[in-house]
This record gives structure tokens, sequence and C-alpha cells, in this order.
């Protein structure tokens, strides 16, 4: 099963297990949690993660942070799973921090982390470069430069476009889909390496911005500079619906097949011809964007293309708001923020640093589009992956196997599926019981960090962690929850706990929208909030990123606000100070 050693369900122990490598030992949830939110299944991980990991060491070696001996052998470090989740291995990353130049790894830790208490930074033989500096330098200075979309955002789009190209037709041989399938990781991985190229870059370039703002003494600033980049994809989805969401308006007999819910609308609206443009403005978006949705890393998760109702919820609670939520108006003062906020902080800089402050303020938009473009555009890839997926466990449910992709998922998809697709009857005892310690770690948060093998917990640990969390006593009127600012503004509602972005049904226009956790299945459900809350976060997460584009306030990394923070209490959102305020119960 690769590099890492099937247990089966030997004991508790989830099906895969990494090992920590002593060399590089914090692990963390942060960032990761937004790629992978739930627990990874044997198929992402084989022809997902395993891919990345390769992806990422070579994109670190063409900036100059790699270097040789840094890896023991092939086994993923980076990107590792533990306790059936995915983690990111924050040793290594704060490499960048360390071998670049005016960089450090707190600032690592700012821009993509910025959760919890990390372990301090312990600096070790081997970890300062100087040739790794000096070709990081080389890069930063090309990224400063930077004064239109870089190149690998093309790449990216080419490469998408091509692997679709090559999806066979649904009606192939199970053996072509199956193909079809094990390409996924050769077409995957260089459009992630662009991706973890222009991550990186665009970590440095924000970080000139937030040491400027540490400089002048005003840290909370760094989200004014930053401000919106504009042709953000992840923003993007959200206009697309509210732009069908006001269509849908003037539509009596689209607004009658919303108020009678949105599972079987589009089997409702299929032959009305009253409906013809909220179908035409549907599929269009399904074909832009389909390929995203929850958890869209993991193969085997829902989309936006084979789980409609997932945008469907979205466009019924945009529909329903009585004000309008186009983006422009609350981003009206966005460019007098960021100049009031440079005035204060580029006084308090001095020669070069003055002069690289100026160039990332310049480059700083495009390297945020970059970042989410090769984002999305790797996402892409796996889009007919997907599909073909889907169609195989389809045809061997019709032959006795599970009908549930993620229970497939739990298979090795290179040494078990194959023999699965013959005789699926003969898996049935393995899937139900990998099936079942899926859901206990389902039912479970993972810890936010891993120091050590010994630290990598069982089952059982974690439900022992998941009772005391249920015991956190709620938030009452006049206390102060504490986070990371993600989007400056100040705004009051109600707020709405949602723990899954398909169960939003409840979700009034005007609520605050408090999170676990999110990634782009969430996005539209920003546009018709006043303000958003998120249990972990930081500088470079989706939720700011997306928040930031779309002018709404957000505080991020706050602990258990989902625990704590009463379902329909009214609260003040405070995006600048990062605070939360319990006003009413």
């Amino acid at each position: 099963m690769g590099p890492e050693e099937s247990r089966g369900c030997m004991g508790t122990s989830w099906i895969i297990e990494g090992q920590v490598d002593p060399r590089w030992p914090v692990n963390t949830r942060g960032n990761v949690g937004e790629v992978f939110p739930e627990v990874l299944t044997p198929l992402s991980y084989r022809l997902g993660v395993m891919a990345a990991e390769k992806a990422w060491r070579d994109a670190y070696a063409e900036l100059g942070v790699a270097r040789k001996g840094d890896f023991s052998g092939a086994d993923p470090v980076i990107v590792g799973l533990y306790g059936g989740y995915a983690y990111l291995n924050l040793s290594y990353l704060r490499i960048l921090g360390v071998r670049a130049p005016a960089s450090s790894p707190e600032a690592i830790d700012v821009a993509f982390f910025g959760e919890g208490d990390p372990p301090p930074y312990v600096p070790r033989k081997g970890d300062k470069s100087l040739f790794s500096t000096v070709r990081i330098l080389k890069s930063v200075l090309g990224a400063l430069g930077t004064k239109s979309m870089p190149s690998m955002v093309t790449d990216s789009y080419a490469k998408a476009e091509t692997h679709r190209a090559l999806c066979p037709d649904m009606d192939a041989s199970d053996d072509e889909l199956l193909a079809y399938l094990h390409a996924f990781p050769a077409a995957f991985q260089p459009a992630f390496q662009n991706h973890m190229l222009s991550t990186a870059l665009a970590s440095i370039v924000s970080g000139v911005l937030t040491d400027a703002c540490a400089a002048a003494g005003q840290p909370g600033l760094v989200t004014h500079l930053i401000g919106s980049a504009g042709d953000v994809k992840s923003a993007e989805y959200s206009r697309d619906l509210y732009a069908i969401a006001k269509a849908v308006r003037d539509q009596p007999a689209v607004i009658a097949a919303f108020d009678a819910g949105v599972d079987g609308l589009m089997d409702r609206v299929a032959d009305d011809p009253d409906a013809a443009d909220f179908r035409e403005r549907f599929a269009a978006f399904i074909d832009t964007h389909g390929h995203r949705g929850p958890n869209d890393w993991e193969l085997s998760s829902r989309n936006w293309e084979n789980t409609p109702e997932l945008a469907l919820v979205a466009i019924d609670r945009m529909r329903l708001a009585d004000h309008d939520l186009d983006p422009a108006a609350r981003l009206a003062d966005d460019a007098t923020r960021r100049e009031a906020a440079i005035a204060v902080v580029r006084p308090h800089l001095k020669g070069m640093d003055r002069k690289n402050f100026d160039k990332a303020l310049a480059a700083v938009s495009w390297w945020a589009q970059a970042r989410e473009a090769t984002r999305d555009r790797a996402i892409r890839i796996g889009a007919p992956t997907k599909q073909a997926y889907r169609e195989l466990v389809r045809r061997a449910a019709e032959r006795g196997g599970d009908p549930d992709p993620v229970r497939v998922a739990l298979l090795d998809p290179v040494d078990e599926l194959p023999a699965y697709l013959v005789d699926p009857s003969s898996f049935r005892d393995v899937i139900d019981e990998r099936g079942a310690l899926f859901d206990r770690y389902t039912a479970v948060e993972p810890r936010f960090f891993i120091t050590s093998q010994d630290e990598v917990p069982t089952i059982e640990e974690l439900e022992a962690d998941q009772a005391a969390r249920a015991a956190v006593p709620a938030a009452v009127p006049g206390d102060v929850l504490t986070g990371a600012s993600g989007c400056q503004g100040v705004a009051r509602g109600r707020a709405r706990v949602v723990m899954d972005p398909a169960d939003a049904v409840d979700l009034e226009p005007g609520e605050v929208l408090v999170a676990p956790i999110t990634d782009p299945a969430w996005t539209p459900l920003f546009l018709p909030s006043a303000a958003v809350v998120v249990n972990v976060g930081a500088l470079m997460s989706h939720a700011v990123i997306v928040s930031r584009e779309l002018g709404i306030p957000c505080v991020v990394s706050v602990d258990d606000a989902t625990s704590r923070i009463p379902n329909g209490a009214l609260v003040e959102v405070d995006g600048t100070a990062g605070t939360v305020t319990i006003l009413e119960g």
C-alpha cells in the first residue's frame, strides 16, 4: 500500500498511518484542515497525497528552499497522515522562513497557520543554507517584480484541460475507466507543483507586508494593505451564484420550486418552459465551477457537479436577502483603507525595506490571484477522475457492491480496487469493518499538533478528547472571544452555527456564519452573511482570502467557536480587532 504499511483494521489503527520524521517532528492541522477537513481515504492518499508530496518537494527545490539531505527517503513528510487525518509538517515549512532572506519561521506561522500555540522553532544544524538563501533571493526578487499574472497560471489551465480531454466516455470499459483513475497522479503532480510555487511566493510577498506592519507597531493593518485582489477564483463562485439568485427573484415558477426545497429541485423544473433561463444559467455555472465543492481535494467527495444541491442551497439563501449582496458596495472604501494603512506604515521603513514594501504592495494581488487560480486548476484535474471513479462505484454496486463512493474509497485503489470491481461481494466485510472505523474517526476532531510518533492518537484517545471538548462551557453575554483578524469591518447579527455547507438551510441573510473551517463549498454562504467566524485559519487561509474579496468582516482562529458561541446568540464581530463579543444569549 505504498511507503506506509497498511494496518487494515487491526485494533483501532487507521488503514494507513505515516511515520513522524524525527528530523522534522512538528505536524499541524493548520491550513491543511481547509483542504482535507475530513478523514483521508486510501484512494486520495495513494493517488493524490503521494503525488502532492513529490510536487511540493520539487517546487521547493525549484525555488531554492529544499537542499540535498533534507529528506531521508521518499515517504511523505510534508503531508502526513496521522490518526485518520492529513497534517502539514510545520517543522519543514518553517524552513522557508529560515532560508528565505528577510523572513522568519514566525512569519510562516502567521501566514499559514495562525492557530493555537505552536511549539517554538528550535534551530538545528543544517537548517540554514547560504546557497538556498541566494537562490531564494532570486525567486523573491522575481516575485516582488511581478506586474502581471504569473505564467504558471496559464500552464495550469493548459494541464487541466489536457487531462480532462483524455477522460473516456462513461460507457467505456471498467479497465479504461480504471486506467484513467490511475493516470491521475501523473497529471495532478505538475499542476500541484505550480500551486505550491505560487503559494510559497504569495507567502513571501505577503510576509514583506506583515513584517512592515509589525515594524510600524500596527500588525493588524496587514489585512488593509492586502485588501481585495480582484479576480480571485474562490470568490468568483459567490458572485456567479448571486447573479443567478438575483435572476431567480423575477421568476415565479423557479421561486415556487425553491420554496418546495432544494432536494429534487432540478427534476421539478426540468420541463418547465418558465424555468428555461434558470436552467441555462445554472448549467453554465456547473460547467465553469462544477469541479469545486466541500473537501474538494478528496477524490471520493461531493462537488457541485455530482451534488448540485450544494450550490442550490446557496442560491436559496441569497435569493431571500432583502438588500443588495453585491460585494462592490462593501468594497467601496477598500482603496481608501489601503492608502490610509500605507500612510501609517511606510514612514517607519527605510532604504531597501521601503523599496521592497512598495514592490510587495504592487505584486501581492497578482500572487493572491495566482495562488487561488493554480489551486482551482489542480482541483479541476480531479473532476473527471471523480466522475470516472463514481461510474466504477455505480457499476460495482449493480453487481452487489457498496453504492457509497466514500466507503469504496477505503479500499486501496491500486492493490484492492481492481479486484473489488471483479468481485465486489468478496470485499463486503472489509468495507464494513473499515467503514465502522471511518465513522468513529469522522465523529471526532483531530489534535491540532503532533510532535512525535508517540503523540499519534488512537481513536479511543480522540474520543476522550471529544468528550472533554463537549464539556467546554458556552459563552455568555459580555464574553469576548479572541481570534485573528481576517477581514476588517464590524458587523452585528444572530450567530448561525453551520457544520456542513449542505445543511445551511436555516442561515438567514444578515446572520453571522460560524463554521468549523471553510473550503470553497462554503464560499457562497459568505455573501448573505453579515460576518464570518471560523474555528481555525490564518492570513493566507481560504476564509480570509474570500472574505477580503467579498468585503465580509471575518475573524479566524477562534478556539472552539462552533462549540462556545450559542446558536442564535446576538454577536458583534470586529474583523479588524479579531474579536467576537456575545451581546445577547
